[in-house]
């Protein structure tokens, strides 16, 4: 049992992939604490968690995906936390591995872990835009331990490789991080760039620890339908790269989705 760390399960209306997610943190090799927030509390909600003996706790704000991150931040008194999303599926050594690595740089501000595709059924799967992701991380960061500086940027300026549910936070590092209200879709992005401009190392682990859903269900779907996504990289890229390559950097990316 490590004490120090904290699954936080962000739950939103009625999943039907929750139960799985619930299922796989709690089969961690290591165990640590698992919580569920929502600010779309349900009988459905309610009933998974307490199937798996998960306290629940309802965030009475519903002001959108930003809050709700934020709020998951402050549940809990761990010096790390993950905010695992419900639709993905976690590896049993998830836990393991990524506190493995902050014992050994405690100093790092967040541990992120390689990720797949994974269809409604958990079997891995491919996009475009995914495969690209890959290839970036497998030629700026390859299997590096610790990554920060010049490096990190370049990881981050072709689009957004870490998806936050990937990421554990070292809250005794970011005690007052909280993500931007100002983003639906690129709010973790936008904290990535951030932190790196900051100084700060962060750290990963190249095994793909996570299975990523995308189908019509997830918020990442709904972003792209709406259009919020394609406006909110354009933003991103034009505060990384001058006008006008950053313009096309974000067409070619749009036509990855």
């Amino acid at each position: 049992m490590r004490d120090d760390h904290c699954f936080v399960v962000l739950a939103y209306g009625d999943s039907p992939f929750l139960d799985g997610c619930l299922g796989g943190l709690k089969a961690q090799t290591i165990r640590t604490r698992l919580v569920v927030a929502t600010s779309t509390p349900s009988p459905f909600i309610s009933d998974a968690a307490t199937r798996h003996g998960v306290a629940l706790i309802v965030n009475p704000r519903r002001e959108g995906i930003g809050s709700d991150w934020n709020f998951g931040l402050t549940l809990s008194d761990t010096r790390y936390v993950t905010l695992a999303h419900q639709d993905d599926l976690y590896d049993p050594r998830f836990a393991e591995t990524t506190l493995r690595l902050f014992d050994n740089r405690p100093d790092a501000a967040l541990c992120f872990t390689g990720y797949r595709e994974v269809d409604d059924h958990g079997h891995e799967k491919t996009f475009k835009i995914s495969r690209v992701k890959h290839l970036l991380e497998a030629a700026i960061v390859g299997r590096r331990e610790r990554v920060g500086g010049e490096r990190l940027m370049a990881f981050l300026a072709f689009g957004n490789p870490l998806p936050c549910s990937s990421v554990t936070f070292n809250r005794a590092r970011l005690p007052d991080f909280r993500f931007s209200l100002e983003y639906s879709s690129n709010l973790d992005w936008d904290a990535w760039v951030k932190l790196q401009q900051q100084g700060e190392t962060f750290l990963h682990a190249a095994e793909r620890l996570i299975g990523r859903r995308h189908n019509s269900l997830t918020e990442t779907a709904r972003l792209i339908s709406s259009g919020l996504r394609q406006k909110e990289d354009l933003m991103m890229f034009r505060r990384i790269w001058p006008a006008p390559l950053s313009d096309a950097i974000a067409y070619l990316y749009r036509a990855s989705y």
